[in-house]
């Protein structure tokens, strides 16, 4: 019995490389250094962020952008966002929970999976079935009222539509009720994409992958201009709305179409500051009273001083580099993600961060690119 990981979306693959070019790219890789600077403090005054939690009846202050959230159900289909996957525990032939006991499923046609941690408040309720049959999965199996019997809704059957990538079979949750972490219930949806692959002896493996399938989004206009904000469950916790742990996608409304025929959904770690344009704004989110589920985001421009950040390169002679993304968080609340052009100066909250992560492109046309992690802290003051 194995855990599974979280599967992050791919970064772009490097050209085929022969092993004198590898060579090369490994010897650049390691002279390829890069100096962080920061100067030019440029506005004053502080800046207090609410913490979330305040209740229905909060109404917006002078200043503040509101993004009321409804909850959407996902069904697979072209044209929704897609959400990353996780895969669970898994036990192929013992049933390990009064519910999957109950199946009363032949051992040579299941595979038993559990989530880690979603609808959990102990390890029997984390169990579901997938029943098998021949090659092809024909049915999947969830405890959604957690009472460890099979109701009429919990055995779902393969969705019309195609998993997202690879061949297999999909599987949609009704919408359901699931206990969060601070113990209030919560509506929720799960994928589960029976992923399948064929060994060269001409066997199939099953590679069950769970995902949400469900997120709160609402829209509203910054500067004159719709804008559209999508909070995703990021840990299968049901809360949609902790910082640094959750993701938000914060886009102008021209572009949601085109985000949403996109392989992977853009979006960031939930961060308590947010960069749109050149401007900095705050990032709450209110839940309803009883703190049960996200009911609005709330910007509203920041007022901490700002500095300048700018990138350089130091390294052997003739080197030709450049950034390709820089991501720095301050403490474990704020991210920001650098890109190419912006790496090159960009306005940023005054303090320390830590480099994370990122990606350097090099070489005569930039076709090289190496990435790396842990980087250092820097100030921006």
């Amino acid at each position: 019995m194995t855990r599974g990981e979280v599967f992050r979306p791919l970064r772009p693959h490097r050209p085929l490389m022969n092993n004198e070019q590898r060579e090369r790219e490994n010897a650049m890789s390691r002279k390829v250094l890069f100096l962080l600077a920061s100067a030019c403090v440029f506005l004053a005054a502080g800046s207090r962020i609410a913490l979330p939690g305040a209740p229905d009846s909060t109404k917006p202050n002078a200043g503040e952008i509101v993004f009321e959230l409804k909850y959407r159900g996902l069904t697979g289909a072209k044209g929704e966002p897609r959400i990353g996957m996780m895969s669970g525990f898994s036990s192929p032939r013992e049933a390990q929970s009064p519910f999957t006991q109950s199946l009363n499923l032949s051992k040579e046609k299941v595979m038993y999976l559990s989530l880690p941690t979603l609808q959990a408040t102990n390890r029997d309720e984390r169990w579901s079935a997938l029943e098998i049959e021949g090659d092809r999965s024909v049915a999947f199996y969830m405890d959604l009222d957690g009472d460890g019997k099979l109701s009429p809704n919990e055995k779902i059957l393969p969705s019309m539509e195609k998993p997202p990538m690879g061949e297999g079979s999909l599987y949609v949750t009704p919408d359901f009720k699931t206990k969060t972490k601070n113990g209030k219930e919560s509506l929720y949806r799960v994928f589960l994409i029976d992923q399948l692959y064929r060994a060269d002896n001409g066997k199939v493996r099953h590679s069950p992958m769970f995902s949400p399938a469900c997120l709160w989004e609402g829209t509203g206009t910054i500067e004159g201009k719709p804008f559209h904000v999508v909070l995703f469950d990021d840990n299968f916790d049901g809360l949609f709305a902790q910082f640094g742990e959750d993701k938000c996608a914060l886009l102008p409304e021209a572009e949601h179409p085109k985000a949403l025929e996109s392989a992977y959904f853009p979006r960031e770690r939930l961060s308590r500051l947010v960069s749109i344009g050149q401007q900095i704004y705050s990032l709450r989110v209110e839940t309803t009273a009883d703190g049960a589920r996200p009911a609005r985001v709330v910007l509203k421009k920041s007022e901490i001083p700002l500095g300048k950040l700018a990138l350089e390169f130091k390294g052997a002679e003739g080197v030709k580099a450049e950034f390709d993304n820089v991501y720095l968080s301050q403490g474990n609340e704020v991210f920001f993600n650098l890109t190419r052009t912006e790496g090159k100066e960009r306005n940023l909250p005054i303090g320390s961060y830590q480099v994370l992560n990122g990606a350097i492109r090099y070489g005569s046309a930039r076709l090289w690119r190496t990435v790396f992690d842990d980087g250092p802290v820097i100030s921006v003051g």
